[in-house]
């Protein structure tokens, strides 16, 4: 059994990496980081430090992508009128008649999912677009999702893969106890004073909370490419209203981001399996 970790590079599924390369839970075989070419650039350098530490371990972070997502939704648009296909992000929609919605969360699926069962199935496993897969499991796939958020875990469709959730300890215990979201930060905090986990999500992505539209902000170059992609979907090809980034469907850059904010539920949070 092939032991892969689905590594968003969010806290969580940091957190079992390097617990795995520090001998706190069984050492997995490898990583995978699905880049959606659109996450911030804090994100990316964590991940050059985490890529670092696995090295040390002997255990290797593969990238994989399907596209840029941001660049992807552009192009959706530039077809005169003729709808381009595109993995749609939950945008946010507000119809003068039939109110506001949101759509179908399609991007985790498209950008972070099958671009690492792809990689699985054909760069490690050796097998061909279309070929049949063993109706076994031969894979076991690991997914940093902690003991304060059960709904996001989900069962494999794939026969040929077991899903596993170490800080869980689903189907298989692992840890002495499971382990919460604080509790990964405390213990990460323990052993490697001075660094800071960070929140894995595109820069563009509907579900951030004002505190963390304001650690967008915080970049100038991030936030201005997020209020002009926010600027360019309001009039979507194929769209039945404006669309938005932020949940008060109002223009990014007209928003009082300091306002109080609503439960951070981790939904923003992008490790590879949530919304699937």
């Amino acid at each position: 059994m092939i032991n892969i970790l689905s590594l968003g590079a969010g806290v969580q599924s940091s957190v079992v990496l390097l617990m795995s390369c520090r001998g706190e839970l069984p050492k997995v075989d490898l990583a995978i980081f699905a880049d959606t070419q659109w996450e911030p650039p804090e994100v990316y350098t964590h991940l050059k430090w985490l890529e670092v530490e696995a090295a040390k371990a002997g255990v290797p972070v593969v990238r994989v992508t399907a596209g840029n997502i941001r660049k992807d939704a552009m192009e959706k648009q530039v077809h005169n009128g003729e709808r381009g296909r595109f993995a749609a992000m939950p945008l946010r929609v507000l119809n003068t008649d039939s109110g506001e919605g949101m759509l179908r969360r399609q991007c985790t699926r498209e950008y972070k999912v099958m671009p690492i069962t792809r990689y699985i199935k054909e760069e490690l496993l050796g097998y061909k677009r279309g070929a049949r897969m063993p109706k076994e499991p031969v894979v076991t796939q690991w997914f940093g999702i902690s003991i304060d958020e059960p709904q996001r875990m989900r069962t494999s469709h794939e026969k040929w893969i077991t899903n596993q959730y170490p800080l869980i300890g689903f189907p298989d215990e692992m840890l002495d106890r499971p382990m919460s979201r604080l509790a990964c930060h405390a213990w990460f905090d323990k052993r490697y004073p001075g660094r800071e986990l960070v929140k894995s999500a595109c820069v563009g992505c509907p579900y951030h909370t004002n505190h963390e539209w304001l650690r967008v902000k915080a970049d100038k170059a991030t936030w201005e490419d997020a209020v002009d992609f926010d600027k360019r979907i309001r009039n979507m090809v194929g769209l039945e209203g404006k669309a938005y980034l932020h949940r008060s469907l109002k223009p990014l850059d007209e928003v009082t981001l300091e306002d109080p904010d609503q439960l951070d539920l981790f939904e923003g949070e992008c490790e590879g399996l949530c919304g699937v």
